[in-house]
This record gives C-alpha cells, structure tokens and sequence, in this order.
C-alpha cells in the first residue's frame, strides 16, 4: 500500500497488520477499530483520519506520520507536536 491513494476510504474495523503504509494518503479516511499491529506509517498522511478505537495504534507510529489538528486520536496517545495545528 506505499503511496496508496486512500484519502476518504472507509476502512473501519480492517485489518491492516504489518501493511507498508509509507507515503500513502489516509487524509479523511475512516480508521475507526482498524487494526494497525505492525504497521509502517512514515510519511503516511493522516489529516483529518478518525482513528478512535485503533487496535495496536502506538505513538512512534504516529510520530511518523503527518496529521493535523482534524485528526482523531485514541486515547492515550497524544498529537505530535510537528503536525499542522
């Protein structure tokens, strides 16, 4: 999936465990209980992505990322500070 153009899909409740999600475009997508285990996520543009309730989401993973102030955390992980406000 490395620079996928998925920006709006509805991927809620997917498994996508060790995808290679490198420069793919997730902005606006459905992330919602989304298992993310393993998943590459450098550079993959999640602004605007809901990912409340993301299975195995961690916070290097997201470090790696892009987002922004739209973006939907779970709980306990916090929005990287180089994310557009």
């Amino acid at each position: 999936l490395m620079g996928s153009r998925l920006r709006g899909a509805k991927l809620r409740g997917a498994s996508m465990r060790g995808a290679l999600l490198i420069a793919a475009d997730l902005s606006d997508a459905d992330l919602r209980d989304t298992d993310l285990i393993g998943a590459d996520m450098r550079d993959t543009n999640l602004c605007g992505a809901d990912l409340r309730g993301a299975l195995f989401l961690t916070q290097p993973q997201l470090n790696a990322a892009r987002g922004d102030a739209r973006t939907k955390l779970p709980h306990p992980l916090e929005r990287p500070s180089h994310w557009a406000a």
